[in-house]
């Protein structure tokens, strides 16, 4: 009964660590996920407590804002009272002066490493963190290593065979740690039952014990809850995550065994209580007016945003009789280029949609024995899509020309990274690079868009095969998008589907700038297999019954977005009528000039004088910031196109498409309240994280980032491995380009309708009963009416109060 017990909570322990994605499809994920269930604030304080990870900025941070009036006196009073602090808003600054900036929640909990640490003595804790790190990421290697040790045995097998060989832990001062090691049992389980009683640690303190020791390694255990995430999801074994809290419990374990003090035992239990009392008892501490002023900072940003959205002329709404259409990624990067798209032909009708378009495959290019997966990490992958050619003797030229690259590649890796050649490669060989070095160095060997050629080669002779996809399949993909994104009932004669990508070299992480809907991947491959499935005869005939019916005359066609420079290019088929034709160059002048304005408003960010720099700025190999991604991104609109067109948005909200009166079993807006709006969430809190914790949770300075086991990075020459997003991916070297402020959520449905869905799912009711998110709803004419507070419980808006200059300024 006990070891069930045991099993439980480590498996409760092992669900409040978030995945993590390796660099080649990085994708952002909501660091705190694993604590949803929990308060916002309760969760700041536990994490504060356990790991002094931090969920705030400094009490400093706030202060200059209220000083500079981006807070104002009625936000703060409104947190106040938000949080049952009923005090007049002047003896609270009076007290937020006088506080100790140093003063804590309580003491951090402390384990073995950290409670028998000798100043004297290299910390224990960096010992374990640089042993384990260094093993995990031979273990995990992805061909990075030319000597990798062999992962066919489980995680903690494989671990445990080589800890009772490894000298290295005595070296650093951890005695008998083999010998310690060697007499444990050999199962995972019955280690961890065995040390659990060996320690003492009682069933009140096991949960808080457990989740400390996975966040002292957080980054490694993010990446094994992410290889147990992907297992879950296709049916395959999901203990990693447990093997390594196994790992984490040995070392501890081992450490209090090496430990010569004839007190240790008492000091030990004395410590175990404080992992059983009730936690952040101290209402007074930094932290706890911290959370207040966030609030507070959060509700200056809500009103800013209610008076930009409520004020707003019904001018300009959607054209009647749009001659074309533009469907891109509800990513906030879209923003810009839509409404300057609107803006220079109000014919043209832009809508949003996740950027897989419904379209979830598995992508193969041309001499790769697998694929990858072009569709959000919350869904399993779909049909495999090859990469072919119209040309059949081009395409086996093709095919033998990348294995043969292929090949070469990595024979010439072996022989310069091998044990006789290594010291000897750089002497003789090196000059063979100096021409690339000096070109590269003066950007002569820019190409735009050339971070697509490791996607895919498509030029006017090659296709995609779509074999492998069943009619059936083709079918229902297709009904899905057209209903999904509403345009079932009103297609024009043509119908623009623009993935998106982003262009940038010597960046481990540029799959973080490419399509999250895509699995970090760029979304072009996904939109040129919808193009071509809706175009197809068969499928237009079919889906007639299923009262979809698309005009003869609507073309599909497949487009590409750069967010780094902002170029928008077309595919269409070859085979064209006269009017396509012509059509299609009218759209893309368009969009020429929709680019260049956009790239104009985008260089401000960046202080570039001339917007061209924008385009060859990605191809830069000395360039840490080749765009700001989505930094910034701080709402999210589910509402038809006419609410939000004309305001400028700054490229900071995410706009996905959305009309209830179309939706009468709700099926639509329960699939975007469960997919597209977490992804937006996870997105947000993951630049939130970077920002108010870049040590623990982001990524550091990417200067001094260095490539582990091909997988993630670590910041210098060991340490844990990286979670979040660099440094420079959120700040310009003077200020935030990304500011900590939780995502709002406007839905364009009535709250009987939203309410349904909330009820429905509990997971999404908690986001925003524990204040993660905050939801409005918005009336027909796009007015906000309401704010949930929570347990489905609204409160309605007033009219928009004037808003002032500091205030508006911080959307």
């Amino acid at each position: 009964m006990k070891n069930q017990m045991y099993n439980q909570l480590i498996e409760d322990c092992c669900k409040k660590i978030a995945p993590l994605w390796p660099l080649k499809n990085y994708v952002a994920v909501n660091p705190y996920m694993g604590l949803s269930d929990l308060h916002f604030q309760d969760a700041a304080k536990l994490l504060s407590e356990r790991s002094s990870i931090r969920m705030t900025l400094p009490l400093s941070f706030y202060l200059e804002k209220l000083d500079q009036g981006e807070i104002s006196l009625e936000n703060l009073k409104q947190a106040l009272v938000q949080n049952g602090r009923f005090q007049e808003v002047e003896d609270y600054l009076f007290t937020l002066k006088s506080l100790d900036p140093h003063k804590t929640v309580n003491e951090r909990l402390k384990t073995v490493l950290d409670l028998f640490n000798k100043p004297s003595q290299r910390d224990p804790n960096e010992i374990m963190i640089d042993s384990v790190s260094s093993w995990a990421a031979s273990y995990f290697d992805n061909f990075q290593a030319i000597w990798n040790a062999p992962s066919e045995k489980p995680l903690f097998d494989a671990w445990f065979e080589e800890a009772q060989v490894d000298l290295s832990p005595e070296i650093a001062g951890i005695g008998k740690f083999r010998k310690t090691i060697s007499l444990l049992p050999k199962d995972r389980l019955e280690v961890q039952h065995f040390i659990i009683d060996e320690l003492g640690v009682s069933e009140e303190q096991l949960e808080a014990y457990l989740h400390t020791l996975l966040l002292k390694i957080l980054g490694w255990a993010s990446f094994i809850s992410g290889m147990d995430w992907n297992n879950q999801m296709y049916h395959s074994p999901t203990q990693n995550l447990s093997d390594f809290l196994t790992i984490i419990l040995c070392w501890e374990y081992a450490f209090f065994t090496s430990v010569e003090d004839s007190q240790k035992e008492k000091i030990w239990t004395e410590n175990l209580g404080r992992f059983a009392r009730v936690p952040y008892a101290d209402t007074n501490s930094v932290l706890e007016h911290e959370l207040i002023l966030q609030d507070a900072f959060d509700l200056a940003h809500e009103h800013a945003m209610l008076h930009k959205i409520n004020t707003r002329k019904q001018a300009t709404l959607n054209p009647a009789n749009p001659k074309a259409q533009a469907i891109f990624c509800i990513d906030v990067r879209s923003e810009t280029l839509r409404r300057h798209i609107e803006n220079h032909d109000d014919k043209i009708e832009t809508l949003g949609f996740a950027g897989f378009f419904a379209f979830p495959i598995n992508y193969k290019p041309i001499g790769f024995d697998k694929g990858k997966n072009q569709c959000p990490v919350l869904i399993p992958s779909g049909p495999i899509v090859n990469e072919s050619s119209s040309d059949q003797e081009n395409l086996e030229k093709t095919r033998n020309r990348k294995i043969s690259n292929d090949t070469f590649t990595r024979l010439f890796k072996l022989f310069k990274s091998g044990a006789t050649s290594a010291f000897s490669f750089v002497s003789p060989y090196g000059v063979f690079f100096l021409s690339k070095l000096i070109k590269d160095s003066f950007r002569f060997n820019l190409k735009k868009g050339a971070n697509f050629a490791k996607t895919i080669e498509v030029d006017s002779h090659e296709v995609l095969d779509l074999s492998e996809i069943p009619f059936e399949q083709k079918l229902d993909m297709s009904a899905s998008f057209l209903t999904l994104s509403g345009l079932k009932d009103r297609l024009t004669p043509l119908v623009t589907i623009i993935g998106h990508g982003s262009s940038s070299t010597n960046n481990p992480h540029a799959s973080g700038l490419e399509c999250g809907a895509c699995g970090g991947h760029s979304g072009k491959i996904n939109a040129l297999t919808a193009a071509q499935i809706l175009n197809d005869p068969k499928i237009r005939k079919r889906l007639l019954n299923q009262n979809i019916q698309i005009p003869n005359k609507t073309l599909f066609v497949a487009g590409l977005h750069d967010t780094t420079s902002d170029e928008l290019t077309l595919y269409p088929d070859q085979n064209l009528s006269t009017d396509h034709r012509e059509l299609i160059q009218e759209i893309q002048d368009t969009f020429s000039k929709a680019s260049a304005t956009s790239r104009t408003e985008r260089s401000l960010r960046f202080s570039e004088r001339g917007y061209t720099n924008l385009i060859s700025r990605g191809m830069d190999w000395s360039q840490v910031r080749p765009e700001w991604g989505l930094a910034g991104c701080h709402s999210f609109i589910v509402a038809p196109r006419s609410n939000s067109r004309g305001l400028d948005l700054q490229g900071k909200t995410f706009l996905h498409n959305y009309n209830w009166k179309h939706d009468a079993d709700l099926k639509i807006l329960e699939t975007i309240m469960t997919a597209p709006m977490v992804v937006t969430s996870w997105i947000n809190l993951q630049y939130y994280a970077s920002v108010t914790d870049q040590q623990n949770l982001g990524a550091g300075n990417k200067t001094l980032h260095n490539v582990t086991a091909g997988i993630g990075v670590i910041e210098g020459s060991g340490g844990d491995l990286k979670t979040g997003l660099p440094l420079q991916s959120v700040h310009d070297g003077e200020h935030f380009q990304h500011l900590p402020n939780r995502l709002c959520v406007f839905i364009g449905a009535p709250i009987k309708n939203i309410n349904s869905i909330l009820e429905k799912h509990h997971h999404i009711k908690q986001l925003f009963d524990n204040q993660w998110l905050t939801l409005f709803s918005l009336n027909d004419d796009g007015k906000v009416e309401n704010k949930y507070l929570s347990n489905l419980n609204w409160d309605s808006i007033s009219a928009p109060k004037k808003t002032t200059k500091q205030e508006y300024q911080i959307i």
